[in-house]
C-alpha cells in the first residue's frame, strides 16, 4: 500500500471508537480522525490497496472531478483493489459517522454531491475488470470500470451490449462540438440510472442487460443482487441504484455484433436559418419511428473564432452503410454545409467521429452545470426561441463557448418492450428525446449567470415538450421533483423508500438524487 509517506507524517495511533452512526453521517474528518485513517483503516486493506493524503503528489489524479460545479471536497482517498478492500471502508466510515464517497469516472454531477465536503473518497478505479464468457456472452465488470474498457472488451470478443451515450462540447478550435459515447464514464455508476445509448432500440438500457450485481451496503455487508437473490433490491437498484449501496461488480447480457461491429457515421452540420426544416425531418423520423440501430443527435453548439451558434448532426446506424443510408439520404436532400460519411467499429468510433474530439472531451477541467428533461417531439417555435437566446447568451458570455444544448434520439422498440414496472425506471414511454443543457465555463464568477440562463432555457421548453408532466433521466436530473426521475406513480417512491429503510436505514448513501427515508 501507499501509506509509507502518511504513516510517516501523521504517525501511528492505536484504534480508537469516535462517534456511533446518526441517520445522516456527515461528519467531516478532522486531523485526528486522519490519522486514525492511517493506522487503523491501513491495516483493514489489501496490500494492493492505496490510502491518499492532500500532500500526497498524486492527490490531484486520483480526486480530480469531471466538473468543480457544486462538488464535494476530500481530506482521504482511498483506492480499493478488492471487494473486502470497499467493505472495509464502508464498516470503517460508517462506525465513525464520516462521509463517504465511492466514484468510478468521476462524472456525476447531481447537487446533492456537495454536501459531501472533507470526507472519504472511494476512488474505484482499480477494481476495472470485464471478462467476457464467450459460452454464455455475460460480460462481469467491475466497479471502477469506464465504458472504454467495456466496449473494447467486448468489441474484441465479438459482442455488444446497450452505450451510454453523453454530450461533449466543443474545444477552443475552430470546429463545431462532437457528440458520441463516453469512453471516460464509470460503467456501473451511470447504468444504474437507468442507461440510455445508441443501441437500445435493439438491446433495451444498459439495465435491461444487468444479471447480477455485487453490492456492498451501508453495514458493511456484500450480497448478490439479482432475480434470484435479493429481488426487491434488483428492482430499485435498475434506475435508482445509487441510493442502496456500492456496486463493485455486475454481469451484464452481451449479444452477438450487428454488422461485424461496424457503424455508419455521418456527420453534418446546418446553417442557421435551415433550422425549422432539421426540426420537422427530426419528427418525421421519430414518428416513423427510427429503426432500432439508429441514433440521431441535434447539438446547438457554438464556433469558437466567431462565437456564433452552430447546428450540428451526428447520425450513427448499427448496420450496414446502404441501410443507414435510406435514413440519412433526407439529410442530404436539406443540402447541409457538411455531410461526411465514415465507417468505424465499436473500438474506434469514441476517437474517430467527429474529428476525435469527442475522447479529447474527457478531460477533467472547469466548471459544467446541467438541467434537462424529455420530449416527445420538437416544437419549432420553442426551439428557436431556445437556439436565438443560445446565441445571445455565447456573445455575451464568450466564456461558455465549450457549452452545447444536446438533444439525443435513439431507437426505442427494446426500451418500450421492456416491462414498464420490471424496474425502478420510470420513464420508457416518456423518452423520444433526451434534452441536455449543459453550460461548461471556467469563470467560476459565472455560476449564478449561469445557472439562471441554463434553468430558464429548460424551463421554456417544459410546456412545449409534447408530455403532460415533466421527465428526466436520473442521470442528467438536476433539482427537479422526485417524481420526475422516479416516476408519478405513488406506488414507485413508497416502494423505494421501503428498500431504502430494508438497505440503507442509516441513510449513509444520500449524495446522489436521494430517496427520503
Amino acid at each position: 500500500m501507499f501509506l509509507k509517506a502518511a504513516l510517516a507524517s501523521l504517525g501511528l495511533l492505536a484504534a480508537t471508537s469516535l462517534a456511533a452512526p446518526s441517520i445522516e453521517g456527515t461528519t467531516r474528518l478532522n486531523s485526528f480522525e486522519k490519522r486514525d485513517v492511517a493506522s487503523t483503516l491501513a491495516t483493514r486493506l489489501s496490500r494492493g490497496a492505496s490510502i491518499v493524503f492532500p500532500q500526497d503528489a498524486n492527490w490531484h489524479h486520483v480526486t480530480e472531478r469531471w466538473t468543480k460545479y457544486l462538488a464535494p471536497s476530500f481530506q482521504v482517498a482511498v483506492e480499493p483493489a478488492v471487494e473486502a478492500d470497499v467493505v472495509a471502508i464502508v464498516k470503517y466510515a460508517v462506525a465513525r459517522n464520516i462521509s463517504f464517497l465511492a466514484q468510478g469516472g468521476r462524472h456525476g454531477y447531481a447537487p446533492e454531491l456537495q454536501k459531501i465536503q472533507n470526507g472519504i473518497l472511494i476512488n474505484m478505479e482499480q477494481i476495472n475488470h470485464v471478462v467476457v464468457d464467450n459460452a454464455t456472452g455475460i460480460a462481469t465488470v467491475g466497479g471502477g470500470t469506464v465504458y472504454e474498457q467495456v466496449i473494447n472488451a467486448t468489441y474484441a470478443a465479438g459482442r455488444e451490449m446497450s452505450r451510454l451515450y453523453c454530450a461533449w462540447q466543443g474545444t477552443t478550435i475552430n470546429l463545431p462540438p462532437a457528440v458520441g459515447s463516453c469512453p471516460c464514464v464509470g460503467a456501473l455508476g451511470a447504468t444504474l440510472g437507468g442507461g440510455h445509448g445508441r443501441l437500445q432500440g435493439l438491446h433495451g438500457m444498459s439495465i435491461d442487460s444487468i444479471r447480477r450485481l455485487r453490492v456492498v451496503l451501508a453495514n458493511g455487508k456484500a450480497i448478490n443482487v439479482s432475480q434470484h437473490e435479493n429481488a426487491d433490491l434488483f428492482w430499485g437498484i435498475r434506475g435508482a441504484g445509487q441510493n442502496y449501496g456500492i456496486v463493485v461488480e455486475a454481469d451484464f447480457q452481451t449479444a452477438p455484433q450487428v454488422s461485424h461491429g461496424l457503424l455508419y457515421d455521418v456527420e453534418m452540420q446546418f446553417v442557421d436559418e435551415q433550422l425549422e426544416q432539421v426540426l420537422e425531418l427530426m419528427n418525421q423520423q421519430i414518428r416513423a419511428p427510427l429503426p432500432p440501430g439508429l441514433a440521431v443527435n441535434l447539438v446547438f453548439g457554438a464556433n469558437t473564432t466567431t462565437l456564433k451558434p452552430v447546428i450540428f448532426i451526428n447520425f450513427v446506424y448499427a448496420g450496414s452503410q446502404s441501410d443507414g443510408q435510406r435514413w440519412s439520404a433526407p439529410w442530404k436532400q436539406l443540402g447541409p454545409v457538411t455531410f461526411v460519411e465514415n465507417i468505424y467499429n465499436w473500438s474506434e468510433l469514441s476517437f474517430k467521429t467527429a474529428g476525435g474530439l469527442i475522447a479529447a472531451q474527457c478531460l477533467k477541467y472547469g466548471y459544467k452545470n446541467t438541467y434537462s428533461l424529455n420530449l416527445a417531439t420538437f416544437d419549432s417555435t420553442t426551439m428557436r426561441s431556445v437556439y436565438t437566446s443560445w446565441g445571445n447568451f455565447l456573445g455575451a458570455h464568450p466564456n461558455v463557448n465549450a457549452s452545447t444544448l444536446l438533444f439525443e434520439v435513439f431507437g426505442q422498440q427494446a426500451v418500450r418492450s421492456a416491462p414498464d414496472k420490471g424496474s425502478a425506471f420510470p420513464n420508457r414511454m416518456f423518452s423520444n428525446i433526451l434534452v441536455v443543457l449543459t453550460s461548461w465555463y471556467t469563470d467560476p464568477s459565472l455560476s449564478q449567470t449561469v445557472d439562471s440562463w441554463t434553468s430558464s432555457i429548460r424551463a421554456q421548453m417544459i410546456p412545449t415538450s409534447g408530455y403532460d408532466q415533466l421527465h428526466v433521466y436520473q442521470n442528467y436530473a438536476h433539482s427537479e421533483p422526485l417524481q420526475a426521475f422516479y416516476g408519478y406513480e405513488p406506488w414507485r417512491l413508497n416502494r423505494l423508500r421501503k428498500l431504502k429503510k430494508k438497505y440503507d436505514p442509516l441513510n449513509a448513501f444520500s449524495a446522489y438524487h436521494p430517496i427520503p427515508l
